[in-house]
């Protein structure tokens, strides 16, 4: 095999298009991850990371558990603790030193890619601080730390509302198969499930470019514009929309929120409830926990786990929408 084909055999299965008898040769000769490293040296540092750590994690899918997680979810408490034995049965951190001569100035010599897969809309907090809002079933690849590298590349098969922190120097680019999205700081929603012949990208705050895998720019989007690209007669559709209608997604199922900050969890609430939060204690704000915030859930009920959770009370005028959480 030559080096290209390799390459794109690699890319065509962390990109989720490889057939299972593809997939299945790859998983039963693993070290030809690591025996072949002249199809490795056309895929970015990024990809490199993500590939072995996907590889890695379906290898361990194959082998079964033992333990059923609880679902009796009852007090926030026990809710906290089956929240974090479900996160560290679904979030793998693979640490290696494959890179240590990588050409990417600065990378560091180990590095942990987190394939992330769940049956619950779920928040997810990225390593510069940028936020994901990822629908049940979808699946995010992406490494632990940005740090080292000059672009902030994820993968994503699914969809999933991202609101991305400016980083004017480090363009964020998300990969969906045929096409990758780049920006540098706003919010935009992607639809791009592997089993679909389409994949949307809709803004709704800034700007974003959409290329095809060969850098052909598909399109530029500004707020409330969408493009809609056919995976298979390789055409795009750009309109006018109402972003609104295509977020609805977000607040129409549960969420979870894993090992998330008081303020975190806030900032959600207030998109979410349309209300202004405020917490009065630096102690408070940096407390993590976990919780699950229902379709259609009372923000008062919400607000009263949280405080109990975290030894703390709130005031909530209905009226005026605001909050403010402060220590008991």
């Amino acid at each position: 095999m030559n080096k290209s084909f390799i390459s794109e055999f690699y890319k065509k299965y962390l990109r989720g298009k490889a057939s299972k008898e593809e997939q299945d040769l790859l998983l039963s000769h693993y070290e030809l991850f690591e025996s072949a490293p002249n199809g490795l040296d056309e895929l970015s540092e990024t990809e490199k990371i993500l590939l072995k750590g996907e590889i890695e994690l379906k290898i361990r899918a194959r082998i079964p558990s033992s333990q059923e997680p609880d679902k009796n979810l009852i007090t926030p408490r026990a809710l906290w603790i089956s929240g974090l034995a479900v996160a560290a049965s679904l979030l793998l951190f693979f640490t290696f030193s494959f890179f240590q001569n990588s050409s990417e100035p600065g990378l560091r010599e180990f590095q942990v890619s987190k394939l992330t897969e769940f049956k619950d809309n779920r928040l997810i907090h990225l390593p510069d601080g940028s936020t994901v809002i990822i629908s049940a079933g979808s699946k995010l690849n992406y490494p632990s730390s940005f740090d080292g590298l000059s672009k902030r590349e994820v993968y994503l098969d699914g969809q999933a509302y991202f609101d991305v922190k400016h980083n004017s120097l480090k363009p964020f680019i998300i990969y969906t198969g045929k096409l990758k999205t780049t920006v540098l700081g706003t919010a935009f929603n992607i639809s791009a499930w592997a089993n679909s012949k389409d994949i949307t990208v809709t803004v709704s705050r800034g700007k974003v470019k959409v290329e095809d895998i060969d850098n052909k720019t598909i399109g530029v989007l500004i707020p409330n514009r969408q493009i809609k690209y056919d995976k298979i007669k390789t055409i795009s559709v750009e309109k006018i929309v109402e972003s609104a209608e295509y977020l609805k997604w977000k607040e129409e199922e549960d969420l979870l929120l894993s090992d998330v900050s008081v303020a975190e969890a806030a900032e959600l609430l207030e998109d979410r409830y349309q209300v202004k939060i405020t917490i009065s204690d630096n102690q408070i704000k940096s407390n993590r926990f976990t919780t699950m915030v229902r379709k259609g859930e009372d923000l008062d009920k919400i607000l009263r786990s949280i405080a109990e959770f975290n030894e703390a009370k709130y005031q909530y005028d209905k009226d005026k929408a605001t909050v403010l959480i402060l220590p008991k």
